[in-house]
Protein backbone atom coordinates (compact mmCIF):
# COMPACT_ATOMS: atom_id res chain seq x y z
CA UNK A 1 0.00 0.00 0.00
CA UNK A 2 3.05 2.14 0.64
CA UNK A 3 3.97 1.70 -3.30
CA UNK A 4 0.36 2.26 -4.05
CA UNK A 5 -0.01 5.92 -1.48
CA UNK A 6 3.45 7.20 -3.14
CA UNK A 7 2.75 5.64 -7.16
CA UNK A 8 -0.75 7.24 -7.03
CA UNK A 9 0.33 11.15 -5.75
CA UNK A 10 3.52 11.29 -7.82
CA UNK A 11 2.21 9.80 -11.15
CA UNK A 12 -0.64 12.19 -10.40
CA UNK A 13 1.72 15.17 -10.21
CA UNK A 14 4.15 14.31 -13.15
CA UNK A 15 1.24 13.11 -16.04
CA UNK A 16 -2.21 13.70 -17.01
CA UNK A 17 -5.00 12.11 -14.47
CA UNK A 18 -6.29 10.09 -17.58
CA UNK A 19 -2.76 8.57 -18.33
CA UNK A 20 -2.32 7.51 -14.38
CA UNK A 21 -5.96 6.07 -14.63
CA UNK A 22 -4.95 3.85 -17.07
CA UNK A 23 -1.98 2.20 -15.91
CA UNK A 24 -3.65 1.73 -12.54
CA UNK A 25 -6.36 -0.34 -14.61
CA UNK A 26 -3.85 -2.82 -14.63
CA UNK A 27 -3.83 -3.90 -11.54
CA UNK A 28 -7.34 -6.38 -12.45
CA UNK A 29 -4.20 -8.50 -14.43
CA UNK A 30 -1.90 -8.34 -11.89
CA UNK A 31 -4.44 -9.15 -9.50
CA UNK A 32 -5.88 -12.13 -11.35
CA UNK A 33 -2.78 -13.10 -12.39
CA UNK A 34 -1.16 -13.43 -8.76
CA UNK A 35 -4.58 -14.81 -7.55
CA UNK A 36 -3.63 -17.89 -9.42
CA UNK A 37 -0.40 -18.39 -8.41
CA UNK A 38 -0.86 -17.87 -5.13
CA UNK A 39 -4.26 -18.68 -4.01
CA UNK A 40 -4.89 -20.74 -6.66
CA UNK A 41 -8.15 -18.66 -7.28
CA UNK A 42 -9.70 -19.39 -10.81
CA UNK A 43 -11.05 -16.44 -12.64
CA UNK A 44 -13.95 -16.27 -14.06
CA UNK A 45 -14.56 -16.64 -17.79
CA UNK A 46 -16.83 -12.97 -17.40
CA UNK A 47 -14.36 -11.34 -15.76
CA UNK A 48 -11.54 -11.95 -17.98
CA UNK A 49 -13.61 -10.58 -20.56
CA UNK A 50 -15.10 -7.60 -18.27
CA UNK A 51 -11.34 -6.95 -18.02
CA UNK A 52 -10.59 -6.67 -21.63
CA UNK A 53 -14.01 -4.46 -22.04
CA UNK A 54 -12.54 -1.84 -19.19
CA UNK A 55 -8.72 -1.87 -20.57
CA UNK A 56 -10.26 -1.24 -24.25
CA UNK A 57 -12.42 1.68 -23.11
CA UNK A 58 -9.56 3.38 -21.26
CA UNK A 59 -7.31 2.57 -23.90
CA UNK A 60 -9.88 4.77 -25.85
CA UNK A 61 -9.95 7.55 -22.84
CA UNK A 62 -6.12 8.17 -22.54
CA UNK A 63 -5.54 7.89 -26.86
CA UNK A 64 -4.54 10.50 -27.14
CA UNK A 65 -2.77 11.85 -23.49
CA UNK A 66 0.38 10.15 -24.06
CA UNK A 67 3.38 11.50 -24.60
CA UNK A 68 7.32 10.47 -23.91
CA UNK A 69 7.63 13.26 -21.28
CA UNK A 70 5.65 11.38 -18.91
CA UNK A 71 7.53 7.75 -18.82
CA UNK A 72 8.49 9.07 -14.98
CA UNK A 73 4.87 9.56 -13.84
CA UNK A 74 3.39 6.47 -15.68
CA UNK A 75 5.89 4.37 -14.42
CA UNK A 76 4.87 5.48 -10.64
CA UNK A 77 0.94 4.75 -11.89
CA UNK A 78 2.42 1.18 -13.00
CA UNK A 79 3.87 0.73 -9.47
CA UNK A 80 0.98 2.15 -7.66
CA UNK A 81 -1.19 -0.66 -9.66
CA UNK A 82 1.30 -3.43 -8.82
CA UNK A 83 1.29 -2.34 -5.05
CA UNK A 84 -2.57 -2.23 -5.09
CA UNK A 85 -2.92 -5.86 -6.38
CA UNK A 86 -0.44 -7.24 -4.02
CA UNK A 87 -2.83 -5.73 -1.24
CA UNK A 88 -5.20 -7.24 -2.87
CA UNK A 89 -4.20 -10.91 -2.76
CA UNK A 90 -2.54 -10.31 0.76
CA UNK A 91 -6.34 -9.48 1.75
CA UNK A 92 -7.67 -12.58 0.15
CA UNK A 93 -4.87 -14.77 1.64
CA UNK A 94 -5.82 -13.39 4.98
CA UNK A 95 -9.76 -13.65 4.28
CA UNK A 96 -10.25 -16.35 7.17
CA UNK A 97 -8.62 -13.73 9.96
CA UNK A 98 -8.94 -10.07 10.91
CA UNK A 99 -7.44 -8.23 8.01
CA UNK A 100 -8.37 -4.32 9.14
CA UNK A 101 -5.43 -3.89 10.67
CA UNK A 102 -3.59 -3.66 7.67
CA UNK A 103 -5.02 -1.06 7.01
CA UNK A 104 -3.50 1.32 10.16
CA UNK A 105 -0.30 -0.60 9.65
CA UNK A 106 -0.29 0.04 5.54
CA UNK A 107 -1.07 4.41 6.52
CA UNK A 108 1.79 3.87 9.73
CA UNK A 109 4.12 2.97 7.51
CA UNK A 110 3.50 5.40 4.88
CA UNK A 111 4.29 8.11 7.57
CA UNK A 112 7.49 6.31 8.18
CA UNK A 113 8.60 6.01 5.02
CA UNK A 114 7.69 9.36 3.39
CA UNK A 115 9.53 11.14 6.65
CA UNK A 116 12.56 9.68 4.95
CA UNK A 117 11.93 10.38 1.68
CA UNK A 118 10.89 13.79 2.68
CA UNK A 119 13.88 14.26 4.95
CA UNK A 120 16.23 12.71 1.81
CA UNK A 121 14.85 14.86 -0.69
CA UNK A 122 15.13 17.91 1.18
CA UNK A 123 11.14 18.70 1.42
CA UNK A 124 9.25 20.70 4.48
CA UNK A 125 7.60 17.97 6.82
CA UNK A 126 5.52 20.47 8.42
CA UNK A 127 2.32 21.49 6.65
CA UNK A 128 0.01 24.97 6.54
CA UNK A 129 -3.26 24.54 8.22
CA UNK A 130 -5.19 24.44 4.89
CA UNK A 131 -3.05 21.60 3.64
CA UNK A 132 -3.69 19.48 6.87
CA UNK A 133 -7.35 19.98 7.07
CA UNK A 134 -7.31 18.80 2.99
CA UNK A 135 -5.24 15.81 4.59
CA UNK A 136 -6.80 15.03 7.45
CA UNK A 137 -10.23 15.11 5.34
CA UNK A 138 -8.83 12.97 2.38
CA UNK A 139 -7.28 10.61 4.92
CA UNK A 140 -10.22 9.47 7.12
CA UNK A 141 -12.82 9.92 4.01
CA UNK A 142 -11.00 9.35 0.46
CA UNK A 143 -8.35 6.96 1.32
CA UNK A 144 -9.20 5.69 5.33
CA UNK A 145 -13.07 4.49 4.74
CA UNK A 146 -12.45 3.47 1.33
CA UNK A 147 -9.42 0.78 2.46
CA UNK A 148 -11.75 -0.25 5.03
CA UNK A 149 -14.87 -1.04 3.58
CA UNK A 150 -12.45 -2.64 0.35
CA UNK A 151 -11.06 -4.90 3.24
CA UNK A 152 -14.73 -5.91 4.62
CA UNK A 153 -15.09 -6.70 0.37
CA UNK A 154 -12.09 -8.80 0.35
CA UNK A 155 -13.70 -11.36 2.29
CA UNK A 156 -16.28 -12.60 -0.27
CA UNK A 157 -15.01 -11.18 -3.48
CA UNK A 158 -12.32 -12.85 -5.29
CA UNK A 159 -8.73 -10.72 -5.93
CA UNK A 160 -9.48 -10.17 -9.76
CA UNK A 161 -13.36 -8.98 -8.79
CA UNK A 162 -12.28 -6.78 -6.24
CA UNK A 163 -9.63 -4.90 -8.26
CA UNK A 164 -11.90 -4.71 -11.34
CA UNK A 165 -14.66 -3.27 -8.97
CA UNK A 166 -12.20 -0.84 -7.89
CA UNK A 167 -11.80 0.95 -11.91
CA UNK A 168 -14.52 2.86 -10.73
CA UNK A 169 -12.42 4.98 -9.78
CA UNK A 170 -10.49 5.38 -12.95
CA UNK A 171 -14.26 6.37 -14.63
CA UNK A 172 -15.08 9.11 -11.93
CA UNK A 173 -11.16 10.43 -11.57
CA UNK A 174 -10.88 12.73 -15.20
CA UNK A 175 -14.74 14.21 -13.86
CA UNK A 176 -13.82 15.25 -10.50
CA UNK A 177 -10.85 17.01 -12.14
CA UNK A 178 -13.43 18.21 -14.86
CA UNK A 179 -15.84 19.41 -12.02
CA UNK A 180 -13.70 20.41 -9.45
CA UNK A 181 -10.52 22.03 -11.20
CA UNK A 182 -12.21 22.46 -14.87
CA UNK A 183 -9.98 20.32 -16.77
CA UNK A 184 -11.38 19.83 -20.06
CA UNK A 185 -12.34 16.39 -20.39
CA UNK A 186 -12.37 15.10 -24.56
CA UNK A 187 -14.28 12.76 -26.08
CA UNK A 188 -12.75 9.98 -26.13
CA UNK A 189 -12.82 10.32 -21.85
CA UNK A 190 -16.69 9.72 -22.70
CA UNK A 191 -17.00 7.36 -24.60
CA UNK A 192 -14.38 5.30 -23.01
CA UNK A 193 -15.99 6.14 -19.58
CA UNK A 194 -19.14 4.26 -21.03
CA UNK A 195 -17.44 1.10 -21.84
CA UNK A 196 -15.77 1.11 -18.59
CA UNK A 197 -18.92 1.38 -16.74
CA UNK A 198 -20.49 -0.88 -18.54
CA UNK A 199 -17.75 -3.51 -18.46
CA UNK A 200 -17.89 -2.78 -14.27
CA UNK A 201 -21.58 -2.70 -14.38
CA UNK A 202 -21.54 -6.36 -16.55
CA UNK A 203 -19.17 -8.11 -14.00
CA UNK A 204 -20.83 -6.92 -11.03
CA UNK A 205 -24.51 -8.80 -12.30
CA UNK A 206 -22.73 -12.00 -13.67
CA UNK A 207 -21.45 -12.35 -10.07
CA UNK A 208 -24.87 -12.08 -8.88
CA UNK A 209 -25.67 -15.39 -10.38
CA UNK A 210 -22.77 -17.60 -9.02
CA UNK A 211 -22.99 -18.95 -5.53
CA UNK A 212 -21.22 -16.30 -3.47
CA UNK A 213 -18.51 -17.02 -1.13
CA UNK A 214 -19.69 -17.90 3.14
CA UNK A 215 -19.01 -14.85 4.59
CA UNK A 216 -16.58 -15.46 7.82
CA UNK A 217 -17.45 -13.16 11.44
CA UNK A 218 -13.92 -11.92 12.57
Amino acid sequence: MVAAYSGGVYSIQTTSVASAMLLFATAPFMAAVLGWIFLQENVRTATWISIVIAVFGISIMVADKTGPNELRGNAAALGSAFGFAVFTVALRWGKLGDMLPTVFLSGLFGVIITLFVCLFVDLPILLSFNDSVISAGMGVFQVGAGLVLYTLGSRTIKAADLALLSLAEVLLGPFWVWIILDEAVAENTFIGGVLLLIAIAGNATSGKRQNPLPFTSP
